[in-house]
């Protein structure tokens, strides 16, 4: 028995090879995922960029390391340190004048600030197409071994090469994998893609017998747990990547000899993870208990959105960055599809007792599904289309090799041979698709549009493009999308905050006061509104109120710029002496200066007035210039003025009063 296994495994180290060259399957890869991707590089940030990047003082700084690895909590990059480290490095890879630049403001932008944004914009997206490229051309292989393993070699072995280049091919230009890549902070499920697909590579030839038992083999065996490692730094979803790698072991290599220090090493990043998942970086969002959620209600919840996930593999439009999916009320309202996806996680674990290789499809899905759709509620994202970025790998994979067995089967050669047209062609088409669904995100605007359109009741994407539509001044259009969102949800903290900001663009600060102290009622633990809150309140006079909101809203938030600020202002600048402390002041903005950079003019606005009315003059001018100078180099004309104003009474040694109201 053991020389016919070790003749076995020698077969799957000396495949029959094709004719076709190995770099000419990469430059394809690469050039069909360049095209599709082509127009990505003008997408913006939206949604969860503007927490996790535009506002993430971590980001901004390389050293210590620790720093850029630690994430703020409960946004996108908290508790993943590898993730968070890449998007520090992308910051700072940015260019000097333009990596300050997330957005070109409200109104008709000027066309400096519109080019520098667009220069901070490509970088991001330059690091997210080259790691969606990466993973595609590590898919190319790891699908290309295992089509030249003893199990499937006979029937795909002498097209293997042409085979793994087409599953790549389709793959790297879907529609669906643009949430991933587009969509900017999603690089967290593109870096962990690509180090759960290199870890099962390596893994693989760590198995063979080409590379031996030895030396290149334990080389293989500790690139793969370094790579599992860094996934588990990257995104949770890693955690069943051992699961796999066994997985394939059990279905293409037919044996787990001499593989125990691989296992091992393998299974010892899961401590890693259970020491980041230990803190909660995101407790606000994920687990259980939240927003009355059961694990049962996600659960049966979770088999319609896996229903759907499966439809946009094969139909990928329309596709939508928010859906804002209904949580079931019972079983029978997701019946059908509990009962398909049932069907299918039945047939997989049959398939893989059975040892059948087309189970390994099903095993991935259901494996790289489960952290984020099965008994673990995330109650702000039930369903998104970047969780299937590397499922549908699989999909793909076992669809082409299923399509390929019944060509080979069933039709002659002539048949055959127009089987590379029609792959030519739905690669064309999914590319084409690719990009006019990168064009969505080519504004914010388009963005929340095109999920109001394919949501007729999300109330979220209607609060989001209200927003959007204040910030250019649309108030008009954006109170009937604010009222229709309430509608749809009456206990939506979001969408009262935003009327409320509409309501104090238009003047009636007073009025919104009200909806403020709903969305506080509703969200207590969102910062942001606090911060609206409070300074509406400010901008009516009622300073020791506003005081007293940003007060309650740090304990909470202790790290939050904004309300450092906020709050800094209000002690520094309160025409009654009574709510004036400088002192606290000083300490307050100079927090906020340090988690900004001292890049951001307003912050070091509020320090200069706070070292004013604690009496430190020549500070307070020294910051004040530095913040018009940041002002001038940032295109802040609407600062300038107020900058030179407060600047004179410095140099007077007089500090700065708002003016009573």
């Amino acid at each position: 028995m053991s020389a016919a296994r070790r003749k076995t495994q020698t077969q799957t180290d000396r495949p029959t090879r094709s004719a076709q060259p190995t770099w000419i399957g990469v430059i394809v890869i690469v050039v069909a995922g360049a095209a599709a991707f082509s127009n990505s590089f003008s997408g913006v940030f939206v949604f969860d960029d503007r927490n996790a990047i535009a506002s993430n003082p971590s980001v901004k700084t390389l050293w210590p390391l620790t720093t850029a690895m630690n994430a703020p909590r409960d946004t996108t990059l908290a508790g993943r340190p590898v993730a968070s480290l890449s998007f520090a490095l992308t910051y700072a890879l940015a260019p000097a004048d333009a990596r300050d630049v997330f957005t070109t403001g409200p109104g008709v932008p000027d066309a400096t600030l519109v080019d520098r944004f667009q220069r901070n914009l490509w970088i991001y997206h330059a690091v997210n197409l080259g790691l969606h490229l990466l993973t595609a051309l590590t898919l190319f292989g790891v699908v290309r071994r295992t089509l030249r393993t003893p199990v499937l070699a006979p029937r795909f072995g002498e097209q293997a090469d042409l085979l793994s280049l087409a599953i790549a091919t389709i793959w790297v230009v879907h529609p669906l994998t643009t949430s991933a890549v587009t969509y900017i902070v999603q690089r967290v499920e593109v870096l962990m893609g690509l180090c759960y697909v290199l870890t099962l590579y390596c893994a693989i030839r760590a198995g063979s017998v080409g590379s031996g038992f030895g030396r290149t083999s334990r080389r293989w065996s500790t690139a793969a747990i370094v790579a599992c490692a860094l996934g588990m730094g990257t995104k949770e979803t890693m955690v069943t990547a051992p699961i796999v790698v066994w997985a394939w072991d059990h279905l293409f290599l037919g044996s787990h000899r001499r593989r125990g220090p691989l296992y091992a090493g393998l299974a010892a990043t899961w401590l890693l993870l259970a020491a980041i998942m230990s803190l909660a970086p995101r407790s606000a969002s994920v687990g259980f208990g939240l927003e009355g959620v059961s694990p049962w209600a996600y659960l049966i919840t979770e088999a319609g959105v896996i229903a759907h996930y499966v439809r946009v593999a094969f139909v990928p439009w329309p596709l939508s960055l928010d859906y804002e999916w209904p949580i079931a009320r019972s079983l029978a309202e997701a019946l059908m599809p509990a009962t398909i996806v049932a069907s299918l996680l039945a047939a997989t674990v049959w398939g893989l007792i059975r040892r059948t290789p087309w189970s390994f499809a099903g095993v991935c899905v259901f494996l790289i599904l489960a952290p984020t759709s099965s008994v673990v509620p995330i109650v702000t994202e039930v369903a998104a289309d970047h969780r299937m970025y590397l499922p549908l790998a699989a999909i793909v994979a076992c669809t082409l090799l299923a399509a390929t067995w019944l060509v080979q089967r069933f039709h002659p050669p002539a048949v055959r041979a127009g089987a590379l047209g029609v792959t030519a062609t739905i690669v064309v088409g999914l590319g084409a698709l690719t990009y006019v669904r990168n064009a969505d995100f080519s504004s914010q605007e388009r963005v929340y549009a095109k999920d109001v359109a394919t949501g007729p009741f999300n109330a979220r994407a209607r609060s989001n493009l209200a927003s959007v539509l204040i910030d250019q001044g649309r108030i008009a259009e954006a109170e009937p999308l604010l009222r229709e969102a309430i509608r749809l949800k009456p206990n939506y903290a979001d969408a009262y905050a935003n009327l409320g900001v509409a309501y104090v663009v238009k003047g009636r600060s007073q009025e919104a006061i009200p909806l403020f102290e709903r969305a506080v009622a509703l969200a207590p633990g969102h910062p942001t509104v606090w911060r609206n809150y409070g300074e509406t309140l400010t901008s009516v006079g009622r300073f020791a109120d506003a005081a007293r909101v940003f007060r309650n809203v740090l304990p909470s938030s202790p790290d939050d710029p904004d309300l450092l600020e906020g709050l800094a202002w209000i002690l520094a600048t309160a025409p009654d002496a009574g709510v004036r402390d400088g002192k606290t002041a000083v300490e307050l903005a100079r927090r906020a200066a340090q988690l900004t950079g001292e890049t951001a003019p307003n912050v070091l606005d509020t320090l200069a007035a706070a070292y004013a009315e604690n009496g430190q003059f020549s500070e307070a001018v020294a910051t004040a210039e530095r913040a018009r100078a940041l002002a001038g180099s940032q295109d802040r004309s609407d600062q300038i003025q107020q900058l030179e104003l407060r600047l004179d009474l410095y140099r007077h040694r007089q500090p700065y009063r708002e003016p009573q109201k």
